[in-house]
C-alpha cells in the first residue's frame, strides 16, 4: 500500500493517525468494554493507542480482495446428524502465512459478562472463532461485497461482545444483526448448546439469516442467500492490479465455490457424522489428493494457508484446536474449567 517514494517511517505515522481517526470513536462509543481490553493489550505490549488502533485496522484491510484469497470453511451438524447425538461446529481458518505466529487460543473472564474460550490473533481484543460458558459458539468466514462501511469497529469486537452478552442462537442473531460494525463482510455460523444454529450473512450495512438444510450448514466465503448476493462482488470478477502473481486472472470466488462444492460432495451419503468424519473433510485435498490454494485444507507456501483448524462441541463446552494444516497435525482439547 505504501507509495514507492514515501519513506516507511512517514507512511506509518500517517497510517496510524488515519487508523486512530477512523476507529477510535466507533470502538469507544459502541464497544467500551472491548476498548478497555485493547488498552490493556497496548499497556502489556508497551505500545501507544495509536499503534494499537492501527493494528486493529489490519483486520479491516486484510478482508479486501486485493490482499488474499479468502479460504475459510465452516461446517455445522445437528444432534440428529451426529452419532454422538450432540451438535458439532468446525472450521478451517485460512489466512496470510506471515500472520501465523500471531494465532492463539485464549480463555477470557470479563469483570462483567460471560466467560469465553476460542481463537483470535494478537493483538486483537475480539474473538474470531469461539464459544462462551453457555455453549453459544460462532465461526467467522470473510466475504466480499460492494458495500462501503459507515462504521469502523472490527467485526471481531462485535463477536466478542456477542459472546459476552448472549446465551443462545436467537439472542446472538438478534444482537449481531442489530450491531454496528464495519471493515469487511462475513458469513457467521452461530450455534448453541440446544442444537439451534443459523448462518448470518453480513456486510457493514446489510444482513440476512439462513436456516440449516437437512441438519447441516456448510459455509465458505460467498453469500448463499439471494438477498445478500445483490451486494456481493460479481462471481465472474477476477483478481487484477496490484496483487501477487499467483492470483492474477483467478476468479475472486473460485476457491470459495470449489470448496463449497467439494464439502457438499463429501457429505453426500453420510447420514451420521462424528469427529473423525468431520476431520477428514477439514483435511481434504480434493479428488486427486493434490493440496493447493483451492482445497479445503489449503496449502500455499507463498501467500496464505490453513493456519489452524477447530472442532467445537457447544453442548459440552469443549473445543479442539490444531495449528497448521489439519492433514499434518493433531487436535488438542480445551474446555472451561
Amino acid at each position: 500500500m505504501k507509495p514507492k517514494l514515501l519513506p516507511t517511517s512517514l507512511f506509518l505515522t500517517l497510517a496510524k493517525r488515519r487508523a486512530a481517526k477512523l476507529l477510535r470513536k466507533d470502538i469507544y462509543e459502541l464497544y467500551p468494554r472491548q476498548a478497555l481490553r485493547l488498552e490493556g493489550i497496548a499497556e502489556g505490549a508497551k505500545i501507544d493507542m495509536k499503534t494499537a488502533l492501527f493494528l486493529q485496522s489490519m483486520e479491516l484491510l486484510i478482508g479486501k480482495p486485493s490482499f488474499h484469497i479468502p479460504a475459510c470453511t465452516s461446517l455445522w451438524f445437528s444432534s440428529q446428524r451426529t452419532s454422538s447425538k450432540e451438535p458439532i461446529l468446525a472450521k478451517n481458518f485460512d489466512y496470510l502465512n506471515l500472520l501465523a505466529p500471531g494465532n492463539l487460543t485464549c480463555k477470557t473472564e470479563a469483570t462483567e459478562g460471560y466467560r469465553t474460550l476460542g481463537c483470535t490473533m494478537a493483538p486483537l481484543p475480539g474473538m474470531l472463532d469461539g464459544m462462551n460458558e453457555h455453549g453459544l459458539t460462532v465461526t467467522y468466514n470473510l466475504a466480499f461485497s460492494t458495500d462501503q462501511p459507515t462504521c469502523y469497529a472490527p467485526v471481531s469486537m462485535a463477536l466478542q461482545e456477542m459472546l459476552e452478552t448472549c446465551k443462545n442462537t436467537d439472542e446472538a442473531v438478534k444482537f449481531i444483526t442489530q450491531a454496528r460494525q464495519g471493515g469487511h463482510d462475513a458469513l457467521l455460523t452461530i450455534a448453541d448448546a440446544e442444537g439451534t444454529a443459523r448462518t448470518v450473512e453480513i456486510t457493514s450495512i446489510h444482513s440476512a439469516t439462513r436456516e440449516p438444510t437437512d441438519g447441516q450448514i456448510v459455509n465458505t466465503n460467498h453469500f448463499q442467500t439471494k438477498e445478500m448476493q445483490r451486494y456481493e462482488i460479481p462471481h465472474n470478477a477476477v483478481y487484477s492490479g496490484k496483487v501477487p502473481e499467483a492470483l492474477r486472472g483467478l476468479r475472486i470466488h473460485e476457491s470459495s465455490e470449489q470448496r463449497l462444492n467439494r464439502a457438499q460432495e463429501l457429505l453426500k451419503g453420510k447420514p451420521k457424522m462424528n469427529e473423525s468424519k468431520v476431520a477428514s473433510i477439514l483435511r481434504d485435498h480434493d479428488k486427486d489428493d493434490k493440496p493447493s490454494m483451492l482445497t479445503i485444507c489449503r496449502h500455499d507456501k507463498d501467500l496464505a494457508s490453513t493456519l489452524r483448524s477447530m472442532i467445537f462441541y457447544p453442548k459440552t463446552k469443549t473445543m479442539k484446536v490444531l495449528y497448521g494444516n489439519p492433514c499434518q497435525n493433531e487436535y488438542s482439547e480445551f474446555r472451561f474449567s
